[in-house]
């Protein structure tokens, strides 16, 4: 039977029940809640250079796949390629930026993949998506579409996108993985006895200032902690991105992960007798636990380490979750248990000139056009 494609222009165009169900093996920021909440809190609009093109394909009457997919109308921000993009813009003065973006949104955590029924044959679902994502592009002029942070590991999917014309980039990030630790000091003895001990003393340097842990349930946890989520994640923004940035998120959209998140949300709070100290909010699917956004209002040493890793870890052990991703960002966690893994992104250019310079540029900077740029602007 022929498969058909609809573009919608919002998660709110397709039933939640529908969508989540073609998300029985994504990750939680793939479900509709999440991206309901980055698309209505604002924090997604033309203005920002995002536009929902997310494509429904139908067999008949069915949905039988769903890629979640943004047009980009300028490089406001963008993760997964380097810097390439925008390299390119400069060197050229052709808008590579503008074109559909398959990703989760402000979110560089791998984490994309199509949603799809479990009876789908991945290879046809990509096949035919990417030669509709082709007829876009090339109808609306778009110089380019891009797959960052992709983790679909369906076989032969990485094939199809190769084959379709896609150019694969890596870059690194860091992972936790439970090796069958029966208790926090099993992860602990992996360590050097130097390094081991430094962990140690961090942790109770934390307890000898009265400070208590807490990893606490997003349905068990008031509204305000929402709030407070935000207030956190701003000062955490202004002391590295500083005043002249704004902020990629928006009070609205923590209100709103309360309203519609919650059920995968979860904080570890660091309290004294007094008050809230710190605050970090990961989401949880199954066994898989991401780590997003922190903040403090105090500066306590070794704070940041045990709110936003050595707690988290100790409690992906006592609840058998196999993976910790802690966020981009930051060579410290290798030093703390966290291992390197490789991210995939891909990227098709769209003009026979712009396509050919493209690849050029791309085996000059990387030695090959599968590897990682090694000398683009970060």
């Amino acid at each position: 039977m022929a498969v058909r494609f609809e573009i919608v222009s919002g998660v709110d165009r397709v039933d939640p029940v529908l969508w989540n169900r073609l998300c029985w093996n994504a990750p939680p920021m793939m479900e509709w809640e999440y991206l309901y909440c980055l698309e209505k809190s604002g924090v997604l609009t033309p203005e920002r250079g995002f536009r929902p093109r997310h494509l429904v394909a139908y067999e008949g009457q069915e949905v039988v796949a769903i890629a979640p997919m943004y047009e980009r109308l300028r490089p406001w921000v963008e993760f997964g390629d380097g810097g390439l993009l925008r390299f390119l813009a400069e060197l050229t003065g052709h808008s590579y930026h503008v074109g559909l973006m398959a990703t989760v949104p402000l979110t560089p955590v791998p984490a994309y993949k199509v949603l799809y029924g479990r009876s789908r044959d991945p290879r046809r679902v990509y096949a035919i998506l990417s030669d509709y994502i082709d007829f876009i592009c090339e109808t609306h002029g778009f110089a380019t579409s891009r797959f960052y942070f992709f983790v679909d590991s369906a076989p032969g999917v990485h094939d199809v996108l190769l084959q379709k014309g896609y150019v694969g980039i890596r870059s690194e990030y860091c992972l936790w993985t439970n090796k069958g630790y029966g208790s926090f000091d099993d992860f602990l003895r992996t360590f050097k006895s130097s390094r081991r001990h430094k962990i140690r003393r961090e942790l109770r340097d934390i307890k000898s200032q009265g400070i208590r842990l807490r990893m606490l349930e997003g349905r068990e946890a008031p509204d305000s902690l929402y709030d407070r989520m935000y207030d956190l994640y701003i000062t955490t923004w202004r002391k590295y991105m500083g005043q002249d940035i704004p902020p990629f998120l928006n009070r609205c959209f923590f209100q709103m992960l309360g309203e519609r998140f919650r059920h995968r949300t979860i904080f570890c709070t660091a309290r004294d007798d007094r008050d809230l100290l710190a605050l970090a909010v990961f989401y949880r699917k199954k066994g898989f636990l991401y780590g997003r956004y922190w903040g403090t209002y105090s500066s306590v040493p070794f704070l940041h380490f045990a709110t936003c890793y050595y707690h988290p870890i100790r409690y992906a052990i006592e609840e058998g979750i196999h993976v910790f991703d802690p966020g981009f960002g930051g060579e410290h966690k290798t030093y703390r248990g966290f291992g390197k893994a490789a991210a995939q992104h891909y990227i098709k250019f769209y003009g026979d000139e712009e396509v050919r310079f493209a690849h050029s540029i791309l085996g000059r900077l990387s030695g090959s056009t599968g590897g990682v740029p090694s000398r683009l602007p970060r």
